[in-house]
């Protein structure tokens, strides 16, 4: 309740200062909170927020302003596959933003910013400026405009971009291989994202481009420098870092993908007295089918900028799936050898396409090159034509 009790104080604060202005005392510290991931997908990546401690016309304030907050509609799902979903600053008592970590054995770690009373005074009012309704919604890109970037933005906008980042990272890596670390974890939703990109996330990333991810942002604000000095105090932990991601032992897609692999091989080769389309190679064609037409719609009909020019389309053609209902004997020739071609280019050029391919790639690319081989060259297997 006494967490309660201030924020309501300080929102009364604001309202009553609409018309005219906060000023901090000199005294005022405004940080840098860094988030350790959590159990699901969506906070795999951590989290980064300001706070703003001072006390305010003699009453002490505690402050969190938070550019990760989103509404969980109906639509959610459908916005965010879309690229159109909104996320907008909030805040809240530190209290409150802190519990959620409680619970959940994430660690938080703050930064102090060492900038002048005058730069956090600028700081506050560009919070403040962004907080009001009309500004508080933004458009959300993962890579691009985050709760982390959007940080780092605000913090340079206020210092007049006064900022030196002087971190050297060991080897210059991919937007695909930054977040790497964070899905090792997550094996199918890793599978489904390297899916989904296309070759904007291989692309090495320039300067500051890694700081779309909290942990990066920590990092390069520990060594930035600001004027004659450090940009940032000395890390401190605030809550310790108690759950730790592990790896699951279940079904992976590999494994799975190189059974089915099997399975379709030992079929084929039995059934081989004469050609038949049984129904895991019909599975098989509409399962990869959606997929092709997962990726042509976040290609074509998205707004996203990182799912464009998707080399997966050459294993996951989306025509799969009407050709699955097909009877064989529709089956186009001409056709299936421009996908051979394709799925062959996928497999054969795996390692040195310019978009990196998820391994569970290969044994899915291969099942369909087998069902090609087994349809367009039948006599290389001793089969008879249908």
């Amino acid at each position: 309740m006494k967490r309660i009790g201030l924020l309501l104080i300080f929102w009364a604060l604001i309202l009553t200062a609409r018309a005219e202005k906060i000023e901090l005392s000199p005294q005022a510290e405004i940080s840098v909170l860094t988030c350790s991931p959590g159990p699901d997908l969506y906070s795999s990546f951590g989290h980064t927020a300001l706070r703003i401690q001072d006390s305010i016309n003699g009453r002490w304030v505690d402050v969190v302003y938070n550019y990760g907050t989103f509404e969980f509609t109906d639509d959610f799902y459908f916005k965010f596959a879309k690229g159109q979903l909104d996320y907008r600053l909030s805040r809240s008592s530190f209290g409150d933003f802190q519990y959620e970590y409680l619970l959940t054995g994430r660690g938080i770690w703050e930064q102090k910013l060492l900038i002048t009373p005058e730069e956090k005074q600028r700081l506050f009012d560009l919070l403040e400026e962004n907080y009001l309704p009309e500004n508080r919604t933004y458009r959300y890109d993962f890579f691009y405009d985050n709760c982390s970037t959007r940080v780092r933005d605000i913090i340079k906008k206020a210092v007049n971009n006064q900022v030196n980042f002087t971190y050297v990272y060991p080897d210059r890596s991919t937007y695909r291989e930054a977040i790497q670390h964070y899905l090792d974890f997550h094996a199918w939703s890793d599978f489904g994202i390297d899916v989904a990109l296309g070759l904007p996330c291989d692309k090495v990333m320039e300067a500051e481009g890694a700081m779309f991810l909290p942990d990066s942002l920590m990092k390069e604000l520990e060594y930035a420098t600001h004027g004659n000095g450090p940009l940032v105090s000395k890390i401190e932990e605030v809550i310790p870092q108690e759950y730790e991601p592990e790896e699951g032992d279940g079904i992976t897609p590999l494994k799975l993908f190189l059974v089915i692999l099997l399975v379709q091989v030992a079929l084929g080769w039995f059934l081989r007295k004469k050609y038949r389309v049984n129904l895991l190679d019909r599975l098989l064609l509409f399962s990869i089918g959606l997929v092709g037409v997962l990726v042509t719609f976040l290609w074509f009909f998205t707004d996203h900028q990182a799912t464009v020019w998707n080399l997966n389309i050459l294993w996951a053609n989306p025509l799969l799936l009407i050709v699955a209902f097909l009877p064989s004997r529709f089956w186009k020739k001409s056709w299936w050898n421009i996908y051979m071609v394709g799925a062959i280019i996928a497999v054969v050029g795996w390692p040195f396409l310019p978009q990196q391919m998820h391994l569970a790639v290969l044994p899915l690319a291969l099942s369909m090159i087998w069902i090609g081989v087994r349809y367009l060259r039948p006599h290389w297997l001793g089969i008879k034509p249908a």
